[in-house]
């Protein structure tokens, strides 16, 4: 799994960048508060994705972190959707309230903050999430 992890990295560092890059930074949460970072990586040669999730306070420090291997969904949405409830149950299991969720899963961003995708393959994932962080 690691020597697939490094080939797509180079394989995408040389592919031909589709539109402007941006580069960003992780910032702390506000005082008081957590933030909380997930994200997923597909491993084809396995059928599996591993995704994770890393949860700090306001000053940077990790409070917790989590990995796990899960079966290879339908599509890339469809992990990020599954890694970003896993990142909320997280969260919700080490006792944090104050939580900012941090991915870099636009779709599935854009689908929570609009309230939309329901009719996507990962709307009830969506709808699991929404539930779950009433608890925050």
């Amino acid at each position: 799994m690691l020597q697939e992890y490094r080939t797509a990295l180079i394989e995408d560092e040389d592919s031909t960048p589709t539109g402007p890059s941006v580069l960003q930074h992780w910032r702390p949460p506000d005082l008081d508060s957590y933030k909380v970072n997930f994200d997923a990586a597909i491993f084809r040669s396995s059928n599996t994705t591993g995704i994770g999730v890393m949860a700090r306070d306001c000053a940077g420090e990790a409070i917790g972190a989590l990995s796990m291997s899960i079966p290879l969904s339908q599509s890339v949405a469809d992990v990020e959707a599954l890694d970003c409830r896993r990142a909320v149950q997280f969260a919700s299991e080490i006792g944090v309230i104050r939580v900012v969720f941090e991915g870099d899963s636009l779709v599935i961003i854009n689908a929570l903050t609009t309230e939309s995708g329901e009719l996507a393959t990962y709307g009830a994932v969506l709808d699991d999430i929404r539930v779950l962080v009433l608890g925050f």
